[in-house]
């Protein structure tokens, strides 16, 4: 894995449109300074979380995010195999190359010069990153990979470096909780592109990154021991606790936006990245509308007349209750009403993609590829300069929630769960963009730039959302964790590459045997088909998700990459980085195991924190 370090330069330019004169003008050739100070570091290594989007392409297909047929990565999700010599591995750029050094240069100049807030920071932001990258691509990397005298860098196994991220944490807490008299400069609220030098939100953020890595791992076998299981679910909702408080503090990276691609948003208009290629799915469609579909023993959907038979139990809304969440999420080409008070379960309507097919309508609400002159800048979070998500409130209550439920405190997790929903509208509403109607001949609304719903009106009907039987009116005796991981998939919609973890650690809800983990021995596949729980198990957990490769009508995809390569089986990780492993790593690929990491289908094997069942 060779040392590339990006110049900071460069990212500073692309990402936020600026001069490099105005932030590295430190002597006389801004190119090579002969010390760059930290305050100057932090900008360009928050640009680069813009790779989680990058990686979404992929992982995003594999949860049912996003569905289409697009090439390469975008086909992920649909064929559950790996495009060869191909570099789509964006997170593992940004922890080893973009951050890497520079990241570790920043950490140690703090302490050295005495800035203890850019060495929380710096650390808190490794802890992310290496959460995050050991959870897409599992072992990697981690002891060695700074070490100048190598030229071979060993694997190291995702349990190892899930340990290191939550020391590095526990460091950063450490850091950001002890007094600090130091005067910082005032350029620190433009450079600091996330919290603008608050410290008391990146210490929030720190145990953000401990929560969501002790419930990553909360049904490993290493901790399943004495009580120990039971600990770690403690220790989840004690960083929960010590973590972020409302909406406001949701972790967040500012996008300059403006009239060059590079400084907007990966899903902005002018980036051009969400077309008619990747669109919505029809599963997270049917989540959100009410219409999770049932299947008979044959795996068949059953009609009444012309009509799709629905399961009975929908567990986030229902065809007769608005989620309002969804007018923001997807893409429609329906128009805004006039009378703004009538908008309801009918007003749009939300049209999915398939596994392989194509998209009908893009997020942007268009049939064909978004443009500045159909769409303007954007809308919601496909906004040119709408802000990267990295982290919010409603994802660390939903944690919690989850971690009370296991620990039987069902009680206690509805509360949690209530105002996980609740914060998850509130993050929702915070990037509506009020829309401007596009009128045609005769003054007839063609089109609708920005939002279909203004703030106002989406927050009186995420009250009333709130106040139904999917939220406030959920009562212990008929609460589940199905309504607690489901909402959390609803609202970490469609930034959220944890919920790819949550798929694995409850195994894709596939059959298992009597050890719990999925195996085509015990039935969980074969070479042609995925099999499942049935809905109505209550040990199911999302309700209705089926892989491409399921045994149900609307799915039974054959394609050549998961029958010949992956011998019937999901994707349990993303390859690594092709440039820098399969090119400069080879060796320490061949010496990964069960399976090598030059297999065809070692993108199948299991990673260790979904080994054991919940």
């Amino acid at each position: 894995m060779k040392k590339i370090l990006i110049s900071l330069s460069i990212i500073f330019t692309l990402f936020l449109g600026v001069s490099c004169s105005d932030y590295l003008n430190v002597n006389n050739n801004v190119d090579t300074p002969d010390e760059v100070v930290p305050n100057l570091r932090l900008a360009p290594i928050l640009c680069g979380f813009v790779s989680n989007y990058y990686d979404l392409r992929s992982v995003g297909c594999i949860d049912q995010y996003f569905s289409g047929n697009g090439t390469g990565g975008l086909t992920f999700g649909a064929s559950m195999s790996y495009p060869a010599a191909t570099d789509y591995a964006e997170v593992w750029k940004m922890v080893y190359y973009e951050w890497g050094q520079n990241l570790e240069d920043m950490i140690n100049q703090a302490k050295t010069q005495k800035q203890p807030l850019y060495a929380g920071i710096g650390l808190a932001l490794k802890a992310y990153g290496w959460y995050e990258l050991t959870s897409i691509h599992g072992d990697a990397p981690c002891k060695e990979f700074l070490d100048p005298g190598r030229t071979v860098f060993d694997y190291d196994s995702q349990e190892y470096i899930l340990s290191q991220s939550r020391l590095w944490a526990q460091q950063a807490i450490a850091i950001l909780s002890a007094p600090d008299v130091t005067t910082y400069p005032a350029s620190i609220t433009s450079t600091d592109l996330m919290y603008k030098g608050d410290r008391t939100k990146w210490l929030k953020f720190a145990y953000g990154v401990l929560a969501k890595n002790y419930m990553t791992m909360s049904s490993t076998t290493t901790i399943d021991q004495g009580g120990i299981r039971k600990n770690y679910l403690d220790s989840a909702i004690n960083a929960a606790n010590n973590s972020m408080t409302s909406y406001t503090d949701d972790a967040t990276v500012m996008v300059a936006g403006g009239t060059n691609s590079v400084t907007c948003n990966f899903w902005g208009v002018l980036r051009g990245n969400l077309t008619t290629t990747l669109g919505q799915s029809d599963y997270i469609v049917d989540v959100m509308t009410g219409k999770v579909k049932f299947y008979d023993a044959s795996g068949n959907t059953a009609t009444n007349g012309n009509v799709t038979q629905l399961m009975a139990k929908q567990y986030v809304t229902d065809t007769l209750t608005l989620d309002p969440r969804s007018i923001c999420y997807f893409g429609t080409t329906d128009t805004i009403p006039t009378d703004l008070t009538k908008i309801n379960v009918k007003t749009y309507k939300f049209t999915g993609t398939f596994p392989g097919q194509g998209v009908q309508v893009t997020f942007m609400g268009t049939t064909s590829a978004p443009s500045a002159a159909t769409s303007g800048t954007g809308r919601w979070l496909y906004r040119d300069n709408a802000p990267y998500i990295v982290m919010t409130y409603a994802e660390l209550q939903f944690i919690k929630a989850e971690a009370q439920f296991r620990k039987g405190l069902t009680s206690d997790a509805l509360t949690t769960f209530q105002n996980a929903v609740a914060a998850s509208m509130q993050t929702t509403a915070n990037y509506i963009v009020p829309g401007t109607v596009v009128r045609g001949a005769k003054n007839k609304q063609t089109s609708v730039i920005g939002d279909k719903i203004p703030v106002a009106t989406f927050n009186a009907l995420a009250q009333a959302y709130l106040n139904s039987q999917y939220v406030n009116g959920l009562t212990v005796s008929n609460f589940e964790l199905a309504h607690i991981m489901m909402q959390k998939y609803v609202a970490l919609y469609p930034w959220g590459l944890d919920t790819w973890n949550d798929l694995r650690r409850y195994q894709y809800d596939l059959k298992v045997g009597s050890t719990g983990i999925p195996s085509a021995a015990d039935g969980s596949w074969t070479a042609q088909r995925t099999y499942y729980k049935a809905d109505t198990d209550p040990t199911r957990v999302y309700k209705g998700f089926y892989l491409s490769s399921a045994d149900v009508s609307t799915r039974r995809a054959t394609y050549g990459g998961f029958v010949t390569a992956d011998l019937g089986s999901p994707s349990y990780r993303i390859l690594p980085r092709y440039n820098s492993e399969y090119i400069w790593n080879v060796s320490a690929l061949a010496a990964l195991k069960p399976i090598s990491g030059l297999a065809a289908n070692y993108n199948t094997s299991m990673v260790w924190f979904c080994l054991t069942p919940q």
